[in-house]
């Protein structure tokens, strides 16, 4: 036969060798298919982060005066609606050629308000009213919604005739800056964990490539009878391997087109993405379409080079390869001398010394897998009947479990790794520790506090009411200011413990003061008045609790001591209870203050207050962590697969096992076994190594170890489960195959 012709018999042997081959045809495809669509997913990284800069690039605000243009007064703010974040941004012109913010062709007149789409459909589904008063004016259009970062920002322009703080705007849209995440380390983060995401991507292509071996060994010994050549042999498996490579690139181009026509109704916590940001780069493209059916047709070879096929049968090596040590350590080596010296994160080169480093780290785990394996289960004696079967079968054949393994461990390594960088760095942001008890608090600006405070007051259900005016005091102008809080007796009790407060009594700590002294008072407009302490100060003990911890105060004046000074510069917290139990309670709060504007907010209780930077490598940490479960669900699809073919392939020996006595719960255990000896053991090296790439991480951000168990636990539980449950979907294939009758099919 020529080329040709043994490349059409390879084809027809795919698709017209009986049901078998159309299962194994379609089980490829739907495997390399998903691989496929989540390699286009990656290979869209670089369109996601070239749309989002340019989407937040262009709502950047210039405050460098621009001459001839009449700044915008601008000043954002944010409200909360049932853990929704809503950002309402107050614009006021100062002139008719003020900027005009991105996604709207005119400016808000005073009462009226643009709405984001997603924040338009949010209003209209809203049966409870509660989030129409949030809006500070009547809604009159919608704004564009390529504009805005992610498709589920909720977003409102506010038309204001009376702003007076924030900044002045004098244009939007910034030239592409340098990116504070490379400087902390995030995006050197993101991109090894893109690479241990997608590791077990190709690894999984392989094993889905060797589905149907022994069956097309058997095709092959045929063919060897009727006269084929090696060489043609080689040729008829190749294309066997494309057919099953260009349907799963087929199914996967599908598959990734319905993702990307639906990824607007996806969400990864405050991460979204317009369907024109999944958009692959043409050469990653092409490089997929090359790389997938080469990687099968390789597999294929490769899963045949211990393999003899002659006319009269297929003789496989009865002893496993010996495996060689020194190159598997080679990675390991490479790394280790990328990591340890100290490059720097801050420069390029350090940042890629870091990233090759830890990739080649990762690299030994499926190289030293395999080795290690043999190790350990040669050395393993005696053992229940169902864990001897394992064994015995992990001495014979330890590659093909090592190798599915080898790719879940590189995810478990990479994610231990990397979540324990992440955790540590939120820990580390995050001081914040909540005193409020589950109270709500509020505050406002000086001008309205008087006003919130009505408010709140006058909110169904509310009760405990505190209300504290935030002021700075200073003997002298060389000392620090101190903080000092005006409130009423039962407030100044229940923060500091002291007893028999009586109003015109002054306290303090730490903060020198005496009757008839004269100090400043600084408020919120750094307005300064001069005070005179009217009664001797009572020290207090302890640390302030609840509001005035938050506040840090140091000095505590009843109202009366006050007398005669100018409050109405000093901006007021207020803290206050649910008294009824309604889920809406502090909804009903920041509607109360709405009317107010950006002069008041609202924090619901329990809530942290934490850095832009915290937010940051928190929602990283999160999206690392949900994509290792995710492939983790992927290798536990491809050790179902090869668990099934597996059944499929030992049938008769299986059908042995039961015929001289061995009950099916006892091969089942066995199946348990050989999967799991293979996981306990890649599980144990992932775990040393992430804690390794956290140890050496660690210079990136801060002096401890970090070690996020949390994490640990739950990727070990994730694995552990997904090996339960691929051995209990071989119970029926089992059963079968135990039963004397399909014995006698063989």
């Amino acid at each position: 036969m020529t080329g040709r012709e043994d490349l059409l018999l390879g084809f027809r042997l795919a698709v017209g060798g009986g049901r078998g081959s159309i299962v194994r045809l379609v089980l490829g495809a739907v495997g390399i298919g998903l691989a496929v669509a989540i390699l286009l997913t990656g290979a869209s990284a670089g369109t996601i982060t070239e749309n989002r800069d340019q989407r937040a690039f262009a709502s950047y605000v210039q405050s460098k005066p621009i001459p001839g243009v009449a700044p915008l007064a601008y000043l954002p703010a944010t409200t909360d609606f049932r853990g929704q974040a809503i950002s309402l941004v107050h614009l006021r012109p100062t002139g008719p050629n003020s900027p005009i913010p991105p996604g709207v062709d005119r400016l808000p007149a005073p009462g009226e308000v643009f709405l984001s789409p997603k924040l338009d459909e949010l209003v209209a589904a809203d049966t409870s009213g509660l989030l129409r008063p949030r809006l500070p004016g009547n809604p009159v259009g919608v704004i564009a919604a390529e504009t805005m970062l992610n498709p589920n920002d909720l977003v409102a322009y506010v038309g204001s005739g009376t702003l007076q703080s924030g900044p002045m705007v004098y244009g939007f849209g910034a030239e592409r800056g340098y990116d504070d995440m490379v400087e902390k380390g995030v995006l050197a983060l993101l991109l090894i964990g893109l690479f241990v995401l997608l590791t077990p991507v190709f690894i999984f292509i392989g094993t889905i490539s060797r589905l149907g071996g022994a069956t097309r060994d058997r095709r092959l010994a045929a063919l060897r009878l009727a006269g084929s050549s090696a060489g043609q042999l080689r040729r008829i498996t190749a294309a066997e391997s494309l057919v099953g490579a260009a349907a799963g690139l087929v199914t996967g181009a599908a598959l990734f087109l319905l993702f990307r026509g639906a990824v607007t109704n996806f969400q990864v916590f405050r991460f979204g993405l317009y369907p024109k940001d999944l958009t692959p780069a043409w050469p990653l493209v092409v490089l997929i379409v090359l790389l997938v059916p080469a990687l099968t047709v390789v597999t294929a070879w490769f899963a045949q080079r211990h393999t003899i096929v002659e006319p009269l049968g297929v003789v496989r090596e009865s002893a496993p390869p010996k495996r060689r040590l020194w190159w598997r350590l080679l990675p390991v080596v490479a790394g280790l001398a990328l990591v340890l010296p100290d490059f720097g994160v801050a420069s390029e080169l350090g940042r890629a010394a870091l990233i090759a480093g830890v990739v080649l780290l990762m690299l030994g785990i499926p190289a030293l897998l395999p080795w290690l394996l043999d190790r350990v289960v040669s050395r393993i004696k005696g053992g229940s009947p169902s864990f001897q079967l394992a064994i015995r079968r992990l001495r014979t054949d330890s590659g093909t479990p090592s190798r599915v393994v080898a790719g879940l461990c590189v995810v478990l390594a990479g994610a231990i790794g990397l979540q324990s960088l992440m955790a540590g760095q939120v820990a580390s942001q995050d001081k914040y520790q909540d005193t409020t008890d589950g109270r709500t608090m509020v505050y406002a600006e000086g001008p309205v506090a008087d006003k919130a405070v009505a408010a709140v007051r006058a909110v169904p259900g509310s009760a405990d009411v505190q209300s504290v005016r935030s002021l700075f005091v200073t003997t002298n102008p060389a000392d620090a200011l101190a903080a000092l809080a005006v409130a009423d007796c039962p407030t100044i009790e229940a923060s500091t413990g002291v007893t028999g407060c009586r109003d015109g009594d002054v306290f303090t700590e730490s903060v020198s003061l005496h009757k008839g002294q004269s100090v400043t008072l600084t408020d919120d407009t750094k307005r300064e008045q001069p005070w005179t302490v009217p009664a001797t100060p009572r020290p207090f003990g302890g640390k302030p609790s609840g509001i005035t911890q938050l506040l840090a105060v140091r000095v505590f004046v009843t109202p009366s001591a006050m007398a005669g000074a100018d409050l109405s510069g000093a901006s007021v917290t207020v803290s206050l209870r649910d008294g009824t139990g309604d889920p809406d309670f502090v909804e009903l709060v920041r509607n109360s203050v709405a009317p107010l504007g950006w002069e008041a907010t609202v924090a619901a209780y329990n809530e942290k207050r934490i850095t832009d930077e915290a937010r940051m490598f928190g929602d990283a940490r999160n999206i690392l962590l949900g994509g290792a479960l995710f492939v983790l669900l992927l290798a536990g699809v491809s050790l179902l697969v090869l668990a099934q073919e597996q059944v499929r392939e030992r049938r008769r020996a299986l059908g042995a096992l039961s015929a001289t006595g061995v009950p099916v719960r006892v091969i089942l255990r066995s199946l348990v076994w050989q999967n799991g000896i293979p996981l306990l053991l890649g599980m144990v090296i992932a775990t040393a190594t992430g804690i390794g790439i956290a140890a050496v991480g660690r210079r990136m951000f801060w002096d401890a170890v970090y070690i996020d168990w949390t994490a640990v636990g739950v990727l070990a539980a994730a694995a552990i489960v997904m090996v339960l449950l691929v051995t209990a979907s071989t119970l029926p294939f089992v059963r079968s195959a135990a039963k004397a009758e399909s014995l006698r099919t063989e």
